[in-house]
């Protein structure tokens, strides 16, 4: 238990850490795209991406199966048991690969149905370098996934982030330089690969029984367990990727290329702010799937752990999101870009809706029980993408989030967790529903308290840097205030307070030595 802990603080912090620098470079990186290039590429930057987004389809959860098949021989020591599902990810991987250039290609005389060339140069050719970014990251992928599975993610993460920081650096040069759009994909491309080439090469260090090239056939009895759970995550992956993927799309139908690019703002920090949770997550996964392998005893317990540590950093930083959001924008790119109020509180409350199924979502994917809500993601995409259109013609923006918050709201929140109790923890789920129910109640109150004192602290202040300074001492102080009067006696909470002087004893003592 010490080592899955362990694994899991250290995977965290590496994710975290990362996330904060490639986050920096990201926005230093973006203010140089909106004043190098116009509206319209900002635009096209983020619905091109979202559209390649949904051509990851064609993986179809194929790795989040094998993945889960890792579990157990990772544990066991099988060795040949990995090379034979690792022979089985590289065919798929490079198939993968080869089909999503293809269908990309030949999605580019569709183009304008989605976004109208105005003043958009080579607009074929900049869909294809997107397609291309895309397919080339497959070819090599699938060994970093063995390393995550052995709970190693920190090590892909050092990877990751600094190849990321070093091609922002670069891209964010040459925009200067030459401000042209097609020279910034290009450099996206090569780091593409060299990240992946490089993890791949880090892969046959740790592993070198990769390079064996005998390697026994997988049982059929693993290959079934391998194809019933790629069909059960292959329909997850649709309905999951059209609610992700759709958003971008639907605004620049109804609202315009310029819109989607107001949207994107916001969403590269909310994109980022996933990033860091799914890493933390993921850092989780592994240490689940062992536990999981070896015992059923104590998933239960360290389940309702996870979900109020969750819900304390998923609450805290929603709060965040809303007190300074709207600030920051200014700030960051200019006024102009600005969404409505309305439309904050609906990216703010899709943040918190999608963050707090994670831990859900989290359990069920360690656990391989993706089978028993197969249908609920194809059911979730229906009702999501028919309420995004209809609200969309009528509110634009907000109608089309509003159409997620719906999907989300009517099916995930209560079929999910229903699953993962019934078959993953085996335990009535009605605690779950009661319990969500009150951190979502205080997590609410407690924000429109901060926001109302917010509104008379700063009634006459027109000076945007201090609003934020204000918004976030506001945030940081008086949510954590509210939180523990609200949950002090709870034996969560004293679990939380132990695990956070664990991680910083450990820390100093690192540091010392």
């Amino acid at each position: 238990m010490e080592s899955r802990t362990k694994n899991s603080v250290k995977n965290i912090i590496y994710a975290v850490v990362g996330q904060v620098f490639g986050l920096l470079a990201s926005f230093i990186l973006r203010i140089i795209f909106v004043h190098t290039l116009s509206k319209d590429y900002l635009g096209v930057d983020s619905l091109f991406t979202s559209i390649v987004s949904a051509l990851s389809l064609t993986e179809l959860g194929i790795g989040s199966a094998i993945n889960y098949s890792l579990y157990k021989p990772l544990a066991e020591n099988d060795v040949e048991q990995i090379k034979a599902l690792m022979k089985l990810y590289k065919r798929a991987y490079i198939s993968i690969g080869i089909v999503v250039f293809a269908v990309g290609v030949l999605l580019v005389p569709t183009l304008p149905f989605f976004v109208h060339r105005g003043n958009i140069h080579h607009l074929d050719l900049i869909f294809i370098l997107f397609i291309i970014n895309s397919s080339i990251s497959y070819f090599y992928s699938y060994k970093k996934s063995l390393i995550v599975a052995d709970q190693y993610r920190h090590i892909t993460v050092v990877y990751t982030y600094a190849s990321f920081v070093i091609m922002s650096i670069i891209q964010g040069i040459l925009l200067v330089v030459t401000r042209n759009y097609v020279v910034y994909l290009l450099v996206m491309i090569f780091f593409t690969f060299v990240q992946n080439f490089l993890i791949s090469k880090k892969a046959d260090k740790m592993y070198p029984y990769l390079l064996e090239k005998d390697t026994k056939k997988l049982d059929s009895k693993t290959l079934k367990l391998i194809a019933k759970n790629t069909y059960a995550m292959s329909l997850h992956k649709i309905g999951g990727t059209v609610v992700t993927s759709t958003d971008n799309i639907v605004i620049s139908r109804f609202s315009g290329i310029v819109e989607v690019g107001k949207y994107s703002n916001y969403q590269m920090v909310t994109n980022a702010l996933n990033i860091v949770f799914g890493q933390i997550f993921n850092s989780v996964i592994a240490s689940v799937g062992n536990l999981g392998a070896e015992t059923t005893g104590k998933l239960k317990d360290n389940f309702e752990k996870v979900f109020f540590l969750s819900f304390w950093l998923i609450s805290f930083v929603s709060c965040c999101l809303y007190m300074v959001f709207n600030p920051f924008i200014r700030i960051w790119v200019g006024s102009v870009f600005v969404l409505k109020e309305s439309v904050l509180i609906a990216i703010v409350l899709n943040f918190y809706i999608y963050q707090m199924r994670r831990p859900v979502l989290t359990y069920r994917d360690a656990l391989g029980i993706y089978w028993y809500d197969r249908f609920l993601p194809l059911i979730e995409a229906v009702v999501n993408v028919g309420f995004s259109i209809i609200l969309a013609k009528h509110l634009g923006i907000l109608g089309t989030l509003l159409g997620t918050i719906i999907s989300m709201t009517c099916l995930n929140l209560w079929i999910e967790p229903l699953i993962l109790y019934r078959y993953g923890l085996r335990s009535s789920v009605f605690e779950y529903y009661k319990v969500f129910i009150k951190y979502t109640v205080t997590a609410v109150v407690s924000v429109a308290v901060i926001r109302l004192i917010s509104i008379f602290v700063l009634w006459n202040v027109s000076n945007v840097l201090l609003q934020i300074v204000v918004n976030i001492i506001l945030s940081v102080f008086l949510y954590n205030v509210l939180f523990m009067v609200f949950y002090h006696k709870d034996a969560a909470f004293d679990y939380m307070i132990g695990l956070l002087k664990r991680i910083v004893c450990g820390m100093t003592a690192r540091r010392e030595s």
